[in-house]
């Protein structure tokens, strides 16, 4: 049976070639995501600033901000045996300009030039660097058009400054920076007694593995580590390395989320291939072949094109796990220092599922034309009636069960965004269940439409009708893809969107007028003092975002937003009043919480409050005020503290209220002629704040949930013109014979096209009854209304499409069958 399988690959292109194309994709997106994963895993960071430094000594944990370690260890660690050079490395983000304008492009670092070894970076042209002078690295030089004895301007700190350019250095490496004298990288560091990280040269005959026990031993600090390898990458990057934690957990849901959908779209097609050949079948079972042996035929030719598709797919695999992983780098969800990771393990799970699910799809598919007996399935060869079966009926309804128990959790039980953890498998659960009884459903959508469609399309209506009802298990096919598409791309968007809708936006509360910004990243603390002797100003607030820890217990960690504001200008800019203290107090080690945090944490108004900030460092702070705030998930703390734990100590932005008297306009007037004597200066108004304040995080996670939409439904597009050519091309002989008896192309396109918009108004409906499943409750979660959030548009645009979609392919392969002369196509087998 296996050579007849081999064989009969030959003689039916067209069905195995769309098979091969849902495996083929299939396959590559669960190895992509399964590279993902392993990335995630691995969290490898490969050094570059510091590849020339077989070991780096650095903190030994990964914070939100970059961790700094004591200078003092230099020399600790060069005095240790088998050390030849410890060379300390300072970091600090610039932005070299061109006409005043930053070269973009990336991030740009300076450092000592003393550390230009760790690279290694090598004079070009020029020499090193004395103070007021600088070294460029060639990239750096090509973009602000500056070579040795010329001038550059580089925005350091909030401020802009010129340097003398000194000298041009190369690099195998991708890094960009540009390099000062010691004494000025110091000064511009700003970090007094401390560096970044410490790179360690062995001497000679020195093995790396027992330098690095060594140092290990002599530094005897559990809040220092010695690295090597790729960890060597962790020391250059400012706050968590990787992030692999969210790629793993990212991965598991997009991979999970497309192995289901690849399932149904694999199965979907077999499905539809094998039902072409029940002629072939009968014919088969008729002169004696058991069931056994049809059905290892039937699988046979899939494991045939599953091998082909699988091996073809692991080289796009690569392609798209990397692609992905940067377009997640690039939206902020992962960093861009982590590197793609995929060994033999995602592979093998990928190949395997893909082989398992087209097994799987294969023995369904070939079941019932298997055990149909020969005189039954010659009168049913040319068209399919049975469908139903207790297996079917079976896992239908454990879907649909689950569904429902998944839907009251997320009204009753579930709250907020979170949420939408069980409302993403509540989509798919439904999808399978209306899936599996799709045959019985579209008999009952068609009876509905009947109708209405034949009174709006008349004959050709009426033939439409009448060939769905009569084929509406192999309609019941076409109608899933659609299904899928319409319903999982509505319940996933709109999950986004009433996500965004739902919760409250921080700027929502802002009575600022006015903020001030830098071009270049970031704004110094000391322009709150400029800002708010301006004639005109009313309240003025720093605005700094970082993290921080409440270290209520040695098991008791409760990460938070930290807001570094300024505490007179808060009321007046931010909107928020303390319920009880004073806002005003937040000066020095000071902090507010939200009431629910207060309450659940039992403090009270003077208790000293233990937080360890952004870079790891712990501070005690006194709790001066209460404020009422949406959940618990920001404290406010004055900004000269949270600036001194960040990796800048810049403020991202100044918010500015307008005194009483003052317009808006005329403020945003009294501040851009500020900005007009510092070229670095920005000034936005409100209508910039609400469209730019906070929301970030929610940001990154709708670019996320959008990415994964795009994914998913791309697949299941391929899905839905897979399915509709194949079922198109099946009937050749049915137009042949329409023709044969007076129909013309004309008549016939109708027909199909009626029938095309019948697919998509089934499709529609079942998709629209997944959706509606999964947004309703989640709705009710999220803000107790029935109704999702978000514009109509986006569920037109959704239902428009893939009744376009399913229109054309249609339409178009119908015209490509009906190319073939009547009486050739009528002698065809079917």
């Amino acid at each position: 049976m296996f050579r007849l399988a081999l064989r009969t690959l030959r003689f039916r292109k067209g069905g195995f070639a769309a098979s091969f194309i849902a495996l083929f994709f299939g396959a590559a997106i669960v190895m992509a995501c399964g590279g993902l994963m392993e990335t995630g895993i691995r969290d490898a960071v490969p050094p570059q600033r510091l590849a020339a430094a077989p070991l780096v000594v650095a903190t030994g944990e990964s914070y939100v901000e970059r961790a700094r370690v004591d200078a003092s260890l230099v020399a600790k660690i060069a005095a240790v045996p088998g050390v030849a050079k410890a060379l300390p490395d300072v970091s600090f983000p610039l932005d070299p300009l061109r006409d005043r304008v930053p070269i973009g492009g990336g991030e740009v670092d300076g450092h000592a030039w003393s550390s230009a070894e760790l690279t290694p970076y090598s004079l070009a042209a020029g020499t090193a660097p004395a103070d007021g002078s600088v070294v460029l690295d060639d990239g750096v030089a090509a973009a602000t058009g500056q070579g040795v004895g010329g001038t550059v301007s580089v925005a350091i700190g909030g401020r802009i400054q010129d340097f003398r350019v000194s000298g041009v250095a190369s690099a195998a490496s991708d890094n960009r920076a540009v390099f000062f004298s010691d004494a000025d990288a110091t000064q511009l560091h700003g970090k007094s007694g401390k560096v970044d990280a410490i790179g360690v040269l062995p001497a000679g005959g020195v093995s790396v593995a027992d330098l690095q026990e060594r140092l290990t031993a002599v530094l005897a600090d559990p809040e220092l580590a010695v690295l090597a390898g790729d960890d060597r990458g962790r020391a250059e990057v400012s706050g968590s390395p990787g992030g692999g934690d969210d790629l793993v957990a990212l991965s598991a849901v997009f991979g999970g989320l497309a192995v289901m959908v690849a399932m149904f779209v694999v199965a979907g097609t077999l499905g539809l291939s094998v039902q072409q050949r029940h002629r072939e079948m009968a014919l088969l079972r008729a002169i004696g072949s058991t069931p056994g042996q049809l059905r290892r035929m039937i699988l046979g030719e899939t494991i045939v094109v599953a091998v082909l598709a699988t091996a073809l797919a692991f080289p796009l695999n690569l392609v798209l796990g990397r692609w992905l992983l940067d377009q997640l780098a690039g939206a902020g969800v992962t960093s861009e220092a982590i590197a793609f990771r995929q060994g033999w393990i995602p592979v093998a799970a990928g190949v395997g599922i893909s082989l398992l699910s087209a097994t799987a799809a294969a023995f369904v598919a070939g079941r019932g034309a298997a055990l149909t007996r020969p005189t039954e399935a010659l009168a049913e060869a040319s068209l399919q009636t049975k469908w139903f079966s207790w297996i079917r009926l079976t896992f239908a309804l454990i879907c649909l069960g689950g569904g429902t128990a998944l839907s009251v959790v997320t009204a009753l039980v579930m709250s907020g965004p979170v949420a939408a953890s069980t409302a993403g498998p509540t989509a798919m659960l439904w999808a399978s269940g209306l899936a599996l009884l799709s045959p019985g459903i579209t008999r009952t959508i068609i009876a509905v439409l009947r109708w209405p469609v034949r009174a709006v399309t008349g004959l050709s209506g009426y033939l439409a009708v009448m060939n769905s009802d009569a084929r509406r298990i192999r309609v019941a096919g076409a109608i899933t893809p659609v299904m899928l598409a319409t319903g999982l791309a509505t319940a996933l968007i709109y999950l986004q969107t009433t996500t965004a809708g739902g919760a409250p936006g921080f700027a929502d509360d802002l009575t600022a007028d006015a903020a001030v910004t830098s071009q270049t990243g970031g704004v110094p603390l000391a322009m709150v003092s400029t800002i708010r002797s301006q004639q005109g100003v009313g309240a003025v607030s720093a605005l700094i975002d970082s993290s921080a820890t409440f270290r209520a217990g040695e098991d008791d960690d409760d990460s938070a937003t930290a807001l570094g504001v300024t505490g007179d200008g808060v009321e007046g800019t931010l909107g928020i009043s303390a319920t009880s203290g004073r806002l005003a107090d937040l000066t020095g080690n000071a902090v507010a919480v939200t009431t629910d945090r207060a309450e659940r944490l039992h403090y009270t108004l003077g208790d000293s409050v233990r937080l360890r900030m952004g870079d790891g460092a712990d501070v005690d702070a006194k709790l001066v005020a209460v404020y009422e705030g949406s959940g618990e998930e920001t404290m406010l703390l004055p900004a000269d503290l949270v600036a001194k734990h960040t990796t800048t100590g810049l403020a991202s932005q100044i918010l500015v209220a307008a005194a009483d008297g003052t317009s808006a306009s005329a403020l945003i007037g009294t501040l851009q002629a500020l900005a007009a004597t510092d070229p670095d200066i920005r000034v936005g108004d409100r209508a910039s704040l609400v469209s730019g304040g906070g929301g970030g995080g929610e940001q990154t996670g709708a670019w996320v949930n959008y990415l994964l939409v795009a994914m998913i439904l791309a697949y299941t597009v391929i899905s839905l013109v897979n399915t509709l050519v194949i079922a198109t091309g099946e009937r050749r002989r049915e137009f042949a014979l329409q023709r044969l008896i007076g129909a013309t192309h004309g008549q016939i396109l109708r027909m199909v096209g009626v029938e095309a918009v019948l697919i998509a108004l089934g499709g529609i409906i079942l998709g629209a009854l997944v959706s509606a499943m999964t947004l309703i409750p989640f709705a009710y979660a999220v803000y107790d209304s029935p109704w999702p959030s978000g514009p109509l548009w986006i569920y037109l645009a959704v239902t428009g499409g893939a009744t376009v979609l399913t229109l054309l392919s249609t339409v178009l392969s119908t015209g490509y069958v009906l190319r073939t002369p009547p009486v050739e196509a009528a002698a065809t087998m079917s």
